[in-house]
């Protein structure tokens, strides 16, 4: 799987807590390389990756995902579409 992500989905990986040393690598790399960034993921990065957005989500009390995790959680959304 080959995803283009937006900056804001690379910051909040930045951000993300857990992040496993490939995928420090491949940020790293995007970073550098700078914009469009293009993440190239295999079948178990790319479930990896789903689980990492999922679990640095946080929510509102009513359920909505909260603004400053929406780009986790548009990331967390093309990897599904795109598996």
């Amino acid at each position: 799987m080959r995803l283009t992500i937006t900056e804001e989905m690379l910051a909040s990986l930045e951000g993300a807590s857990d992040k496993p040393d490939w995928l420090m690598a491949k940020v790293e790399a995007m970073r550098a390389a700078g914009a469009p960034y293009l993440l190239a993921l295999d079948a178990d990065q790319s479930t990896a990756l789903e689980e990492l957005c999922a679990m640095n989500i946080r929510f509102t009390p009513d359920g909505k995902v909260r603004p400053e995790h929406q780009a986790l959680d548009a990331l967390s959304v093309l990897v599904l579409e795109n598996y």
